[in-house]
């Protein structure tokens, strides 16, 4: 069996307000081209194929012509899954048109079956060619249910290790011994991802092309995963990567740039040829990128420096820059880049200081400081930390508290984000 998988589309997404209408289209065009070109039997997506839970009208009409668009196509088998930016309720709402169409959407578990997860993949002839086993992001409630009694393994472990083999039992009945792969997918954050440093558990996802571990659930290992699943293709993680380097077990990672601390990993989907009980041949493909994004950094000095050398050298592709200049008291960032940005062929679209070497309390006050949105959340987070405690200096305990309720403090940050986006 041929297939495509893809994840984390952000349909609807405006990085720093950029329009990325044009951009999403172009993708999914470019995707329907790829999809024809490799003979793909079936699409993969795991998981955020929108960006906000109550994303924009003109991203659900793309969303929705582009599943159209493959209905006359060799891929006659779409497997999607939602995932943490997703709602579940809205991506299950057209379930019953979507299944008269051969396309299968798992929005959330919910109090759904196992069996309700699995499904057969046929080819246009009407022959069963795979089984797909749909599982998108899961909440910790719906965990619950899969947690061995009396069980001392880490929750997110034994709880998510008890759902896949819920899941694969489930496919195997519907195998029932034909010599046809079995694809799963998942919507989660794994361990030992391939070019991450062996001993980095994951704790440090903002340098991996991820926001941030959302929850409590922390990282899962590739043991949940029964070596009977022929592929897993994951979603979550934004760049392309095996876990624990087993070759059935990748994220093919977003096909867009979503951060600037992704403007230097490639993006991609993966091309799959898949065979019972074999080595999955994977083929990475390079998305093309409408925009080309790229961050400047230094002293204020060199920003000037770095910004007048992109006025006279034109990108070939719309570009977008973000500043990250190193903080001075008393010095207001925007009068001094005005001079250097009129007229320039490109768009600042975010100032951030750097105050890691700076950072005291003091800094948190309205006389230092020209705008809450030069600072990066985490920054924010530990001045608030210190002000709270009233000390101008991180100390241990104040370090403490930071590495203790960071992944809180972000879990909430981007719960807001959402909700904001969802509103506008």
């Amino acid at each position: 069996m041929k297939l495509i998988h893809t994840a984390d589309w952000h349909l609807g997404n405006s990085m720093h307000d950029i329009d990325r209408l044009a951009e999403s289209r172009q993708f999914l065009d470019w995707l329907k081209e790829r999809i024809v070109e490799f003979g793909a039997e079936c699409l993969v997506v795991s998981g955020d194929i929108f960006d906000t839970a109550n994303p924009p009208l003109p991203a659900r009409r793309m969303y929705f012509r582009f599943l159209a668009s493959l209905l006359d196509t060799c891929c006659k088998n779409i497997v999607l899954v939602g995932g943490n930016h997703d709602s579940g309720a809205l991506l299950d709402a057209p379930r019953d048109l979507l299944d008269a169409l051969n396309i299968q959407m798992v929005g959330s578990l919910g109090e759904r079956s196992v069996e309700e997860l699995v499904k057969e993949l046929t080819d246009a002839d009407g022959n069963v060619v795979g089984i797909s086993a749909a599982v998108p992001y899961v909440r910790e409630m719906e965990l619950r249910r899969f947690k061995p009694e009396e069980s001392t393994e880490d929750f997110a472990q034994c709880t998510y290790r008890g759902l896949y083999s819920a899941v694969y039992d489930a496919a195997e009945v519907l195998r029932a011994g034909r010599d046809i792969p079995i694809v799963a997918t998942g919507h989660l954050y794994a361990s030992k991802l391939e070019g991450r440093p062996e001993n980095d558990e994951g704790k440090d996802a903002k340098e991996h092309g991820m926001r941030d571990i959302v929850g409590n659930l922390g990282t899962i290992p590739v043991s949940v995963f029964p070596d009977g699943f022929d592929y897993v293709a994951l979603g979550h993680i934004h760049y392309t990567t095996k876990v624990a380097e087993n070759s059935k077990v990748r994220y093919s990672g977003s096909p867009f740039v979503l951060g600037f601390d992704e403007t230097s990993i490639p993006h991609h989907i993966l091309a799959i040829d898949l065979k019972k009980g074999e080595e999955p041949a994977v083929q990475k493909i390079e998305t093309p990128q409408y925009f080309k994004f790229l961050r400047v950094s230094g002293t204020i000095e060199d920003i000037v420096m770095q910004l007048n050398q992109l006025k006279s050298a034109p990108a070939e592709k719309p570009l977008k820059v973000e500043v990250v200049f190193d903080y001075v008291p008393g010095v207001n960032i925007n009068e001094i880049l005005a001079p250097v940005l009129e007229g320039a062929p490109f768009d600042v679209v975010s100032k951030k200081a750097n105050r890691a070497d700076a950072l005291t309390a003091d800094s948190f006050s309205d006389e230092t400081l020209e705008s809450i949105e030069v600072l990066r959340d985490e920054e924010i987070f530990k001045l608030l930390l210190m002000s709270k405690t009233g000390v101008t200096e991180m100390n241990d305990d104040v370090q403490k508290n930071y590495d203790e309720y960071l992944s809180l403090f972000m879990q909430v940050v981007e719960e807001v984000n959402n909700e904001n986006n969802g509103e506008a």
